[in-house]
């Protein structure tokens, strides 16, 4: 009979993973890693395994000719001189961006207010790596975020579709990360 804390440890090394292949997916220059901060990994884990951070996946069908997809370029183009983001590059890392445009489009029109907001759903949208902690400041400093869609690299082994995540903090979660970020002396501005 396997003994309780191996069941522990086991699923959150579980977790943990998921996680770094969620959050920090894409390769190159600048890569990060979730255990950079092992603190706000530790706190954000747990979060998750407990129920207080609910996530839910969606696969989606990648569209390998989105530069063709006249909508989908044009809220590209519009959206994209607010933020780091370049056009008509024709790059992988374009079509990714407009392939989770594409995908929210549910949400309604996006807007640029320091990340790609849907401000009607209180929803976020993220592209490329973002670390435990600066999902934290996120929930913190955006006014009415109810929830954050990750889009992963969509290439992966193993992987039929690629999937895109949401991450939903509870009431308790939003404690738990205020209290937190008071601790490590980050600003609140919520």
């Amino acid at each position: 009979m396997e003994k309780e804390p191996d069941k522990k440890y086991e699923t959150m090394k579980k977790i943990i993973d998921a996680l770094e292949d969620i959050l920090c997916s894409y390769q190159g220059r600048g890569h990060l890693s979730v255990y950079t901060d092992l603190d706000s990994l530790a706190l954000f884990a747990s979060l998750v395994a407990y129920g207080q951070i609910k996530v839910e996946n969606y696969s989606y069908d990648y569209d390998n000719d989105i530069q063709e997809d006249e909508e989908a370029a044009r809220i590209y183009g519009e959206l994209a001189p607010q933020t780091r983001w370049r056009v008509g590059q024709r790059t992988q890392i374009e079509a990714i961006r407009m392939n989770a445009l594409k995908q929210l489009a549910f949400l309604g029109s996006p807007v640029y207010r320091e990340q790609v907001s849907y401000e009607d759903a209180g929803a976020v949208l993220v592209c490329g790596e973002i670390l435990p902690y600066e999902i934290f400041q996120l929930f913190l400093d955006t006014t009415g975020l109810r929830k954050i869609y990750i889009f992963p690299y969509p290439f992966r082994e193993g992987w039929e579709k690629p999937f895109y995540f949401s991450f939903e903090p509870t009431g308790t979660a939003q404690r738990e990360i205020r209290k937190y970020a008071e601790k490590n002396g980050k600003k609140c501005t919520r």
